[in-house]
């Protein structure tokens, strides 16, 4: 057993696992029988949302795994060991300095013993995190520590390459949907003739093999230029959830309306997206959203309760993302890790009051059962006063700059109208 097996599991399935549970409305995994069983593997999943798409694969596969990670989060000696004891390595990019990369000549060597072990190795290929729901270029330090592998084993290690992809129906926010689809594994063994003959067009042929099967695993938008227009059609548009963060229907119906979709759209999209961004306004409450009004309002007591509950600890999580985050991607790890943090402390304090002031035990561990189970509604309802502020947002710009308003608005329904045209 290694020395940080306990905590490291106490860690990723007592804490993360955990957290994650209350974080997400729902984390469903698909096509897990595809995972290697007996064999070494590189799990290469999509990176859209920083640290939360390592966590949510990581906290919902068996065994020991590790996974590479910038060196720049192990810049104190604390956070090196912390790190290290989770089983991050850190990776080296050029922007750090040509003397650090060289440093990961010795990361990649570990990563080699840790495979040969028969520890699985999670390496985001996309080497970078975007928010866009694509498959970006891949960088080429997978499959040197892919080949390095095979080399050192004689070709005998039989190492697969499996795409994951991390599916999410809104990344900044809590209490939504998360889909992760384990796709087909690649085996290294396919390369060795090729890699024995040119080591670069072998390198080159295994980035575009995981890149397709990448592709087939969450939902990916080739042309750029089309990107608003899809975003706004394919998911703002849509109240089923499944149609986008399934790969298999969300990338036949971008293949739908890229085949339909004007240049009149595509600068619809553009316009559209940039007037939501700059004013803050979401698309999805003017497009109007599905609420179970019966539940909502059996359920009003609990939501009022979470409300008022967790409101106190939640306003410095929401400062310091609107403030001090310029990275949208780290929206939700911030929330994440914060509420982890917040959320219980906030519930031990009010209880040390509560038993300060003489309330009598029981009820106290009433409050704190009804605050853990009550703050999966947090989000819900404070949902309602974000929408709220969202239909006030649209009424200032209207009445302050109404051509940009009206313009907001055509390009909505002209969006509306490719949506109806194409699907």
């Amino acid at each position: 057993m290694r020395k940080n097996y306990l905590w490291y599991n106490l860690f990723r399935l007592g804490i993360t696992k955990t957290g994650l549970q209350f974080f997400y409305r729902k984390i469903e995994i698909v096509n897990k029988e595809k995972i290697p069983k007996d064999k070494p593997f590189i799990i290469l999943p999509n990176h859209q949302n920083s640290f939360m798409d390592a966590l949510v694969v990581c906290s919902h596969m068996p065994g020991f795994i590790f996974f590479l990670t910038r060196a720049g989060a192990f810049s104190t000696k604390f956070m090196n060991w912390f790190l290290r004891s989770l089983n991050l390595l850190p990776v080296y990019r050029v922007r750090d300095g040509l003397s650090s990369v060289t440093k990961n000549n010795a990361i990649f060597d570990e990563c080699v013993e840790y495979l040969k072990k028969g520890y699985p190795i999670l390496i985001f290929p996309e080497a970078n995190h975007d928010l866009r729901r694509r498959v970006r270029p891949l960088s080429k330090g997978f499959t040197r520590i892919a080949f390095d592998a095979e080399v050192k084993s004689n070709w005998e290690m039989d190492l697969q390459m499996v795409p994951v992809g991390v599916n999410y129906t809104e990344h900044r926010r809590s209490r939504n949907k998360v889909k992760v689809v384990w796709g087909d594994p690649i085996p290294m063994k396919k390369y060795q003739e090729l890699f024995e003959q040119d080591e670069r067009k072998a390198a080159n042929q295994l980035k575009n093999d995981v890149a397709s099967e990448m592709k087939k695993v969450v939902m990916h938008v080739p042309n750029l230029d089309h990107y608003p227009a899809m975003q706004v059609v394919l998911t703002e548009l849509e109240n089923e959830v499944d149609n986008y963060v399934n790969p298999d229907i969300v990338n036949k119906n971008v293949e739908k309306v890229a085949a339909v979709i004007t240049e009149d759209e595509i600068e619809a999209g553009k316009q559209v997206v940039e007037i939501s961004n700059k004013y803050d306004i979401s698309i999805k409450t003017i497009n109007g959203r599905k609420k179970p009004w019966a539940l909502l309002l059996l359920l009003s007591p609990l939501y009022l309760f979470s409300w008022l509950n967790n409101i106190i600890p939640y306003l410095p999580v929401r400062k310091l993302v609107n403030t001090k985050i310029k990275d949208k991607a780290f929206d939700a790890s911030i929330k994440f890790v914060m509420g982890l943090m917040l959320f219980p402390a906030f519930w031990a304090i009010v209880s040390l009051i509560l038993w300060i002031s003489g309330i009598d035990s029981g009820y106290i561990l009433i409050y704190l059962g009804v605050s853990v189970l009550s703050s999966m509604f947090f989000k819900t309802a404070n949902l309602f006063l974000r929408e709220s502020l969202t239909k006030r947002r649209l009424q200032e710009l209207k009445n302050s700059n109404p051509d940009e308003y009206q313009s907001f608005m055509d390009g909505i329904e002209k969006l509306n109208e490719l949506r109806r045209k194409a699907l």
